[in-house]
């Protein structure tokens, strides 16, 4: 009976099937000497081993992991490519945060910002994997990438049945994977590094080869545990992400270039000032009342200083005069006025 494309029956040693499995799972129990084919879609298990339902269970819940050990890398030996490349110990970034991790820890660098430098290779050889078989490259990853967007940063994985550097021409089957500018997401961000956990699956191929290839931007990789270590790990995003052209680099002190615009001190004096303006919906500025008193006293200052205030007071009263006079009859008041005298003087009249 097959089930779900698991076509090849699985025998015990008296020959009863006790189950189904993928080809591909089959292929990996006789490579492990568990069991052995006695037909092209049947195996029989070995005696030593465990009962099928036990191990199918087994077989189901393990994930195969892959470490990216600074050690254990080195320049790819194709002769072409003048590879920078570099191992030594920092402080862990991760020492505060998971207690499992020791102060100190071993990163492996690669590439140059120099456009005349080339591109860099680093591998760690031709490994024997399971065929057909999912894995999953785990690594955290510092830099890769620069202000002008034009960096490489890459993984590539490489299948061949032959051990020669795979970095030739003729070796074009394999996987790249892009990890900068956001193609590929990273599991979590925390201090300027940012954690991956690439799946891939194997071929038929004898060997696979990994290779990081960096060019125009130093890249940093340090070995990185199983996802289930970082549960608790806090997602410590940058906060200016998107406003810079390029992510964090531990060659700078403060991650980013401290002359240029995007560093993080001119970002947070930018940010400073722009949240002292208030915008309304329809776009326009409007200023903060502590900046209106401020720019209406300045303004009050300048207006009176350019002013002659005893020219000013002349001009005022002239004026007054003038408005006063335009509004009276002349000849009338003094017509009362006279009038006004003469019955002063001569009371009788």
């Amino acid at each position: 009976m097959e089930k779900n494309g698991q076509d090849v029956r699985v025998l015990d040693e008296q020959g009863t099937v006790v189950g189904y499995t993928y080809p591909k799972r089959a292929k990996g129990l006789v490579k492990k000497c568990r069991a052995e084919f006695v037909s092209d879609n049947a195996i029989r298990l070995y005696k030593q081993c465990p009962t099928y339902a036990n191990m199918e269970d087994k077989e189901m819940d393990k994930i195969n992991y892959i470490k990216v050990n600074p050690k254990t890398w080195r320049k790819n030996p194709d002769g072409r490519h003048k590879t920078i490349c570099d191992r030594f110990m920092i402080n862990n970034p991760l020492a505060e945060a998971i207690a499992s991790a020791p102060s100190m820890v071993e990163i492996l660098t690669l590439g140059s910002w120099n456009w005349d430098a080339g591109t860099s290779y680093v591998t760690n050889g031709f490994q024997e994997l399971e065929p057909n078989t999912e894995y999953h490259l785990l690594f955290w990853l510092n830099g890769g990438e620069n202000d002008r967007s034009d960096e490489t940063c890459q993984l590539q994985i490489l299948f061949t049945d032959y051990n020669v550097t795979a970095s030739n021409d003729e070796f074009d089957k394999g996987l790249r994977f892009r990890l900068n500018r956001g193609y590929i997401k990273p599991l979590k961000k925390y201090c300027g590094w940012e954690y991956y956990d690439i799946p891939f699956t194997t071929t038929d191929a004898k060997y696979t080869q990994f290779q990081f290839v960096a060019s125009r931007a130093p890249m940093a990789l340090m070995e990185a545990e199983e996802p289930a270590v970082y549960t608790d790990l806090p997602d410590v995003v940058d906060p200016y992400e998107a406003l810079r052209p390029q992510r964090h680099n531990i060659v700078f002190e403060d991650g980013w270039p401290v002359n240029q615009w995007y560093s993080t001190e001119k970002l947070a004096n930018k940010k400073s000032k722009a949240s002292d303006d208030v915008q309304p919906p329809n776009g326009s500025t409007v200023l903060n009342m502590s900046r209106l008193s401020n720019l209406s006293e300045n303004i009050t200052n300048e207006i009176i200083n350019d002013l002659d205030v005893d020219s000013l007071q002349g001009d005022i009263m002239d004026s007054i005069r003038d408005s006063i006079f335009d509004e009276l009859d002349i000849d009338a008041l003094r017509d009362e006025i006279i009038e006004s005298v003469k019955k002063s003087i001569n009371p009788s009249n």
